[in-house]
């Protein structure tokens, strides 16, 4: 008979394990993360992993989707913040005097993709492993939400300067696909030059 898990033994298990695949899928890429070193390393049966995901490929979509949150999250209440503290009026919004600190704020988001899953899932071959496997609605989930990023202050700031949004989130893209070659630029010039980069597409996209 499976063993019941009360609602704090079934809170601790996910993140038991949303902790692990986040590391495992760093360390060894989605391919190589299995359920066997996921279930040892949180310490629990392989059966009670599937009592909670259905697919390994489930779990570690879950997780990719925590930290896109948790990244958004942060742009939000950063941009939010600004507004805040600079009395800016929402009606006729001017933010050509504060590029410093939407760079701030677009370079600590980077910082955390940097330090989780998210800089693996970039790479498309290792985003459509995960994708191929999910269910259909989760799927047009994803799609919908995707279609919804750039919407808001972004969408518009790209609007009022003759940009194309997607082009800005490209560009973004661009900037953590150079980050994961920190080694090559230099752990100390590594921040200062991300700083330039984000600083020129934050230029562009208030003046």
């Amino acid at each position: 008979m499976p063993k019941i898990y009360s609602d704090e033994e079934k809170k601790q298990i996910i993140e038991k394990l949303k902790k692990e695949a986040n590391v495992l899928m760093q360390e060894k890429g989605v391919k190589k993360t299995t359920v066997d070193e996921l279930v040892k390393r949180a310490g629990i049966p392989k059966g009670t992993f599937y009592l909670f995901y259905p697919s390994k490929e489930m779990l570690l979509f879950d997780v990719s989707q925590d930290f896109h949150k948790q990244v958004d999250a942060y742009i939000t209440n950063g941009v939010l913040k600004i507004i805040k503290d600079k009395n800016i009026s929402m009606n006729e919004p001017d933010f050509s005097d504060c590029v410093e600190e939407f760079t701030d704020v677009i370079l600590d988001a980077m910082e955390i993709t940097y330090h989780s899953c998210l800089k693996v899932l970039l790479i498309p071959e290792s985003m459509n492993l995960i994708l191929s496997k999910l269910p259909d609605e989760v799927l047009e989930n994803h799609r919908k939400d995707d279609s919804d990023f750039g919407e808001g202050l972004f969408k518009g700031l790209a609007a009022k300067n003759g940009m194309r949004v997607e082009a800005v989130v490209g560009a973004f893209m661009m900037i953590i696909f150079g980050g994961m070659y920190k080694r090559e630029i230099g752990e100390a010039n590594w921040k200062e030059s991300m700083r330039i980069v984000i600083r020129g597409i934050v230029l562009q996209l208030v003046s």
